[in-house]
């Protein structure tokens, strides 16, 4: 019975602190992964957050472009796993269909060149967060940036056998 319960605790630790599982909604990832698949979120991978207040109880790294991580979409609080295009302080000035920073391009739609069309100041701890297949992707060109302080975690990403 001990061991039952000891091995539950920590199961449910490392669930809450240290690694857990997403599963990839619709098709804007593609094409590293596909609908469906499920991966590892590393929770810790920024730091220890605290299961009150949503904060950091002890914050070591900071994400960083390139990075696919897995956010809560603030449209409508589902998790979404995208990857991270920028990271503030920037400023993305608009030019024509896109947004433009020292080697990042963001492809804009029509509504998208619209709403950015003064460009966008992300904040220190602001996120830029893009689908990697951008004609099918709900992300920050639609919701805007977001609070790194809101990721749930950075993706593990495992050979393609394993995903599968």
């Amino acid at each position: 019975m001990l061991a039952v319960l000891t091995a539950a605790v920590i199961a449910l630790v490392v669930k809450a602190f240290v690694l857990d599982a997403a599963v990839v909604d619709g098709r804007s990832m593609l094409p590293l992964l596909r609908p469906g698949s499920v991966v590892l979120v590393l929770r810790c991978a920024y730091g220890i957050r605290s299961p009150a207040s949503g904060g950091y109880l002890l914050r070591w790294a900071s994400p960083g472009r390139g990075d696919v991580v897995v956010a809560v979409d603030p449209m409508n609080g589902r998790t979404v796993v995208k990857r991270t295009a920028a990271v503030g302080p920037l400023r993305l000035e608009a030019k024509g269909s896109e947004l433009h920073a020292a080697g990042i391009e963001i492809p804009l739609d029509e509504e998208g060149a619209r709403r950015w069309q003064s460009g966008l100041s992300l904040r220190d701890g602001q996120l830029f967060l893009l689908g990697d297949n951008p004609p099918e992707s709900m992300d920050s060109r639609s919701y805007g940036p977001v609070d790194a302080g809101t990721l749930r975690g950075k993706v593990l990403l495992l050979p393609e056998w394993i995903r599968r």
